[in-house]
């Protein structure tokens, strides 16, 4: 088929489709057809199973580690996995540890039952979904809240170049059952455990009622390709002039949606970092005024909440009022247990302990976290007292997003907990924090700039 000068030839491989833009553009278009060349590889092999494949792993009794924020954990494959802490104290260290479970062997039967399966099950893990072979640790240390003995599930992905296996993660899963994610190269030699090879395949579409190359593409397609060209230089780009540069490629962009938010809290009456600037702070894409004042206005307002956490139990950090545990069931139910409540006196007298450890933590003249003590929780039978929770806000560059916010969570001791959230979005506005790590904000009167401000309307929150 010709048109102008595009030429479709007709092959009985593919498939042909005719499509009408909402702006009314026609396309004729060849969509090729879709091998799985995995699947062959994986029905026809008859190598040894997963457990075959980790023998020499066993047998080696080898261990893997990972060194958390108060945690450690370590993984002997084929043995046992314990969770401890050391504590340093007049030159004796102190070890307080739990078995997480100890390997019993599976019989026979059991493993060839997992054998039989070449479509193993699969975990997502950032954008990939990975098939994994899980080996089952029980009886492990009295678990203080089920009365039964903790135990672990250690699931081996297949990843490439890894030189011994690697503990990529551990999560608890429901109270005193936790799952350990392994990366390791040997359960790569099972076809069945490797990631599925991704060939891109090219769709060929004809604009009907283009008269030439350059007009062939669908206008919205041709708008999307001009924003993504731009994005490697917004990304990265750390001045104010290259913002304003690229705003009009910005129409669905997340900047955009904060200048959007930005607009609307100014009519109710918005917030900003209120005192001098104490310290200095990098200059990046997340200290940019509209990000900064988007996150002053959610997320230092406690107005918008962060939730995170995987499994069975989530988080949801709320600036300012609280910290809650919760899960949430299929039909919508939701249990809640209270971590602690913000109480700016509590929190003074908490830091006032000690001021050195609990105080702002500064790095380069710059404040790289604050800690914020919330107390009053829900009761807790194990260490018969309120649950309490410190917060922990880091200035932290990640190598994904510069607005991206990380948290993770641990349990040092029974119902204390610590939460650690880290983003480049708190860079700017930690650098505000006084003695006790809070941040003052300054209420701006819709009539007046941020500049002009009356002072009958000057407000100071602890913000917390």
């Amino acid at each position: 088929m010709t048109n102008g000068s595009f030429e479709l030839e007709d092959d009985a491989n593919d498939d042909y489709v005719r499509i009408t833009t909402k702006n009314n553009e026609r396309f004729y278009c060849k969509i090729p057809q879709f091998v799985e060349e995995d699947s062959h590889k994986i029905e026809n092999y008859n190598g040894p199973s997963p457990q075959e494949i980790l023998d020499p792993l066993y047998k080696r009794s080898g261990c893997s580690y990972l060194v958390d924020a108060y945690w450690n954990y370590e993984v002997c494959h084929g043995r046992y996995v314990i969770q401890y802490h050391d504590e340093k104290h007049l030159g004796s260290v102190y070890r307080t540890e739990y078995y997480l479970g100890n390997h019993q062997g599976e019989n026979a039967l059991e493993a060839e039952k997992k054998h039989e399966s070449l479509r193993p099950p699969s975990k997502r893990i950032e954008t990939e979904d990975y098939p994994y072979y899980s080996v089952s640790y029980t009886r492990g240390t009295q678990c203080d809240i089920t009365q039964k003995p903790r135990s672990c599930d250690v699931l081996y992905i297949c990843v490439e170049n890894v030189m011994q296996p690697k503990i990529l993660s551990v999560t608890e899963v429901s109270s005193c059952h936790y799952e350990i994610i392994i990366m390791s190269a040997l359960i790569c030699d099972h076809p069945a455990y490797r990631l599925k090879t991704s060939k891109d395949q090219e769709i060929i579409c004809v604009n009907l009622d283009a008269e030439n190359e350059e007009a062939a593409k669908p206008r919205s397609l041709q708008r999307l390709d001009d924003f993504h060209d731009t994005t490697f230089k917004r990304e990265y780009s750390i001045t104010h002039e290259d913002f304003r540069k690229d705003e009009e490629l910005l129409e669905e962009s997340e900047y955009e949606n904060l200048k959007k938010y930005s607009k609307r809290s100014a009519s109710a009456g918005k917030y900003k970092l209120a005192g001098k600037k104490r310290f200095t702070s990098k200059d990046t894409l997340a200290n940019n005024k509209v990000v900064v004042d988007h996150t002053v206005n959610s997320i230092f307002t406690g107005f918008e909440c962060i939730v995170g956490g995987e499994g069975w139990w989530k988080y949801e950090f709320c600036y300012g009022k609280q910290v809650i545990q919760y899960h949430q069931e299929l039909n919508g139910h939701r249990d809640e247990i209270i971590l602690g409540v913000f109480d700016e006196k509590m929190h003074k007298l908490w830091v006032d302990e000690s001021p050195k450890t609990r105080g702002p933590q500064k790095v380069d003249n710059h404040v790289a976290q604050v800690s914020h003590f919330y107390s009053k929780g829900d009761l807790c039978e194990e260490a018969g007292g309120h649950r309490s929770i410190e917060v922990r806000l880091r200035c932290h560059h990640s190598e994904y997003s510069s607005l991206s916010i990380s948290l993770a969570l641990t349990e040092p001791k029974t119902c204390q907990y610590v939460l650690t959230i880290d983003s480049e979005r708190f860079c700017e506005p930690l650098q505000y924090s006084d003695d006790y790590g809070l941040i003052k904000l300054k209420k701006v009167s819709p009539e007046n700039s941020e500049d002009d401000v009356d002072e009958e309307d000057e407000e100071s929150l602890s913000s917390l």
